[in-house]
């Protein structure tokens, strides 16, 4: 397991990295606005989020928790690794993306195993908690699913399929073909868990 001085390294690497970008284009590659002060403004699983220039920061904009630093390094890696490539429009699961089969225990662990835990036995939940992590309606996929926009050009679609005398319900997480764009396979896995964590949480309060 990653410890904090494992995701400050990872931060700053990508920080000092993103220092010596045009942020113009940084924003224009990964859908985010440039604001008058020079930094960036963009979504982030439906909360506005700013990141300062200079120093080099990631900020929440909508008087919420600050992101734990885990989450602020995907901002910056999202950031760094962004280059403006369209979604493909064809939705894979996490054993096509690249190295997908490697750190698949890891998106089962993150992301699949939640899911179906916390939603398979109340599927009506899913497109309600959704909607407040930057959820909308998914597409004709399993019974029920949502589709998520983690950040500016990065969607998850999660799907569940209702269980029965015979099976158990199943569900998982897929994303657009084209991710590899945008995130690496490691950070994939922790980014299609994230929404999940963020319903349950929205669900207890």
């Amino acid at each position: 397991m990653a410890r904090v001085d494992d995701y400050q390294m990872s931060f700053d690497l990508s920080a000092a990295e993103l220092a010596q970008r045009d942020f113009a284009q940084v924003a224009a590659h990964a859908g985010a606005e440039l604001a008058e002060d020079g930094g960036l403004r963009l979504a982030y699983y439906g909360r506005p989020l700013a990141v300062d220039r200079q120093p080099l920061a990631v900020r929440a904009l909508d008087g919420g928790p600050e992101l734990p630093l885990a989450e602020q390094a995907l901002v910056l890696h999202y950031l760094e690794r962004a280059d403006g490539t369209p979604a493909s429009g064809e939705w894979i699961t996490f054993r096509e993306v690249e190295a997908g089969e490697f750190y698949w225990s890891a998106f089962v662990k993150r992301a699949k195993t939640p899911l179906v835990s916390f939603f398979g036995e109340r599927p009506e939940l899913l497109p309600q908690l959704a909607a407040k992590v930057g959820g909308r309606p998914g597409q004709d996929v399993g019974n029920v699913s949502a589709i998520v926009r983690a950040l500016p050009r990065v969607e998850f679609m999660l799907v569940l399929w209702e269980g029965d005398e015979e099976f158990p319900p199943e569900g998982n997480v897929l994303m657009d073909k084209n991710i590899g764009h945008y995130l690496s396979t490691e950070d994939i896995a922790l980014a299609a868990g994230l929404p999940i964590y963020k319903m349950m949480a929205s669900f207890k309060r």
